[in-house]
């Protein structure tokens, strides 16, 4: 069965947040290459569809998670909301 953009998609985005929880720092033209899409796919994904995760850069140009930021703490809230539908 051929992979959707969807899964394409759903397994960057997961994938992102599994580097900047172990405080990888990628870079916006780093992800462009790994996963083989346009700076802008990860610029949107990063800054659109993640959004709720408080992504910023480091003085260096690297995508880190916000200072005090928990990532944990979002992923609860999620499981909540689901669980009110």
């Amino acid at each position: 069965m051929a992979q959707k953009s969807y899964d394409k998609a759903l397994f960057r985005l997961i994938s992102i947040l599994s580097m900047l929880t172990k405080d990888e720092r990628p870079t916006i033209p780093s992800l462009a290459e790994e996963f083989n899409v346009s700076q802008r796919t990860i610029q949107t994904d990063v800054y659109k569809r993640l959004s709720g995760f408080d992504i910023t850069k480091d003085r260096v140009g690297r995508l880190v998670f916000r200072d005090g930021f928990d990532i944990f703490g979002v992923v609860g809230k999620l499981g909540k909301k689901v669980r009110e539908c």
